[in-house]
């Protein structure tokens, strides 16, 4: 499919994905004119993930109150981690929702990284519904300290 910036890209697997590289495109073209963010409604967007540099590795948090272990999956491909899950809620029979707002069913979330990820060398946690994943970096993109020499 090709993007209206020229380039020639793979069809994704899941129409999020294009929104989500539309989302980028929008911010890194408003970034001249002041944006910072898109005002989006963040709370559409599951799972909630947080990313921050820890030197020498990458870490992903994700928030997934009310998904099993046995309803996550976990993949990495090139510079991508993807994570694809189901969430159910249990009422009881004979309850009647007042009010509904944690949302049911499947999920796929696609978080792009800096550099290409060697999957082997991921490490993930999964713990109270908070999924904890290291992402080593490669030895290029650590940081390293620059000796200062007197001339």
């Amino acid at each position: 499919m090709a993007s209206f910036l020229g380039r020639v890209e793979p069809r994704p697997e899941d129409p999020w994905t294009t929104f989500e590289r539309l989302q980028r495109e929008m911010q890194r073209l408003l970034a001249p004119a002041g944006w910072r963010e898109l005002p989006l409604d963040a709370s559409r967007v599951f799972p909630p993930t947080n990313l921050y540099d820890a030197s020498e590795s990458l870490v992903l948090m994700a928030e997934l109150p009310g998904v099993r272990e046995s309803d996550l999956d976990i993949s990495v491909q090139g510079n991508q981690v993807v994570l694809r899950g189901q969430r159910s809620i249990q009422y009881p029979e004979d309850a009647s929702a007042h009010r509904r707002e944690r949302q049911v069913g499947a999920f796929h979330r696609t978080v792009e990284l800096p550099f290409v990820v060697d999957a082997d060398k991921v490490d993930a946690v999964y713990r109270h519904g908070v999924l904890i994943l290291h992402v080593p970096k490669p030895r290029e993109h650590q940081r390293r300290q620059v000796q200062v020499r007197a001339s």
